[in-house]
Order: structure tokens, then C-alpha cells, then sequence
């Protein structure tokens, strides 16, 4: 016997006639709601993980805040954030280092997942914003206001005031898995010049281009 889907908005008295006129028995649709629930569940889930990895291992963006960039970024511009070949910088990269891991006390049980360490935001931890200016086996100085590496005076087109020693005594040369960094705004920047060598590990991603003001969008190097 042949059926056919019962056609939206018709009563019982209709559905007889269409029964003696056509020979066919006649059931209601019914609605796949359920299914199609399931369905946006599973896709809303599968993109909410797609994202978190994206954010953990690939980019994410931050906010600078302070004057130890300038003249190249400012407070509250929000710059795109590489997180691929963080053990591979290159000198002049403007990266993100960890000065401070902060307090996992209130999460202790995060601190043991890499991927959740990187998702959430522990409680206390301090990131600062930096050009890389020395690499493993490189000998850095600062004299008469300039830096030098390996003997040769650097001509830094980008840099703000002039560059002092500060409390790192110097010169010296970069170590294995660790580079020398400084802020653009020499005279107002924490940076190598106070904090040492930083470890590669403490890299946490690449600054690549700025995504706010909208009106300089685009890459800041």
C-alpha cells in the first residue's frame, strides 16, 4: 500500500476525500526537532574546541598597556599574537615574555594541564611587551647611550630616547635558549637591561600586526 506525507493544514474531513480520490493513505510529518538539536549541539561544541585549541597552540590577541613601546605601540592598542615558533625568535621580533607565573592557588588543579594554563588566565601573572635585540652567542653592550652588538654600533631607526646600561652589567653574551629584549622607549622600559636573559620557554607568542585603532590596522613592523 502506497503512502504519502499527510500535506500541512488540512482536517480530518479533508484527508477522507483525498483518501477516496487518490486510493492513498495519508500520516502527519512528524518535526525532526530533536535531531536537528542535536545536531547544532554537536557543531557549536566542535567550534567552541576548535577555538579554545586555536587560542592555546596558534594566536591569540592582546592589549599593550604603557609608554615602554612607544614611538611603535601605545596603551590600549590590541595587536594579533603568533603563537607558533615561539623556540625560534628572530632578532627585532616584538614578542610577549612571562615575567610572573602568578598564583594557581585558587585553580591548583589547572596548573598541572598545560592547555588549561594557557587558557585561563592564572591569578597575579605579569607579561610585558618587547623587541628581541640579542640571540643565543650574541655580545651585547650599551656605551655613550647606543647599543652595540658584537662591536658593532646599531642603527635602530624605531627607538625612543637613548639606550643606558641600567643595572645589567655588561657586556656579555646571550646564552643557549635565551635572548636579550628591550622596549622601544628606551628610557622608560623594564626590560633585559634590569631582568636579565630571558629563557625561550618564557616566550609566550609573537606580536604580528595590530587589530585596534582600526585606522592602523596592519603589520607593526
Amino acid at each position: 500500500m502506497e503512502y504519502r506525507k499527510k500535506p500541512a493544514g488540512i482536517d480530518k474531513s479533508q484527508e477522507e476525500e483525498l483518501k477516496k480520490k487518490f486510493g492513498t493513505n495519508f500520516h502527519a510529518e512528524k518535526p525532526k526537532y530533536f535531531k536537528e538539536i542535536v545536531k547544532w549541539i554537536c557543531i557549536i561544541i566542535i567550534a567552541l574546541l576548535t577555538a579554545l585549541l586555536l587560542r592555546a597552540y596558534v594566536f591569540e590577541w592582546v592589549v599593550v598597556q604603557g609608554k615602554s613601546m612607544e614611538n611603535t605601540l601605545y596603551t590600549d592598542q590590541v595587536l594579533f599574537v603568533s603563537k607558533l615558533d615561539n623556540d625560534s625568535p628572530q632578532k627585532g621580533d616584538i614578542v610577549i615574555i612571562q615575567i610572573q607565573e602568578g598564583n594557581w592557588d585558587y585553580l591548583s588543579f589547572f596548573k598541572e594541564v598545560p592547555l588549561f594554563r594557557t587558557l585561563f588566565p592564572c591569578k597575579g601573572e605579569v607579561n610585558y611587551i618587547k623587541r628581541v635585540i640579542g640571540l643565543p652567542g650574541d655580545e651585547i653592550d650599551i656605551r655613550d647611550g647606543y647599543l652595540y652588538i658584537n662591536g658593532e654600533k646599531q642603527n635602530e631607526a624605531y627607538t625612543k630616547g637613548l639606550t643606558y646600561e641600567q643595572s645589567f652589567e655588561l657586556p656579555k653574551v646571550v646564552p643557549e635558549n635565551k635572548v636579550f629584549v628591550m622596549g622601544d622607549n628606551r628610557e622608560y622600559s623594564k626590560d633585559s637591561r634590569q631582568l636579565g636573559f630571558i629563557d625561550f620557554e618564557r616566550i609566550k607568542g609573537k606580536a604580528v600586526f595590530r587589530i585596534k585603532p582600526l585606522k592602523e590596522f596592519g603589520s607593526i613592523y
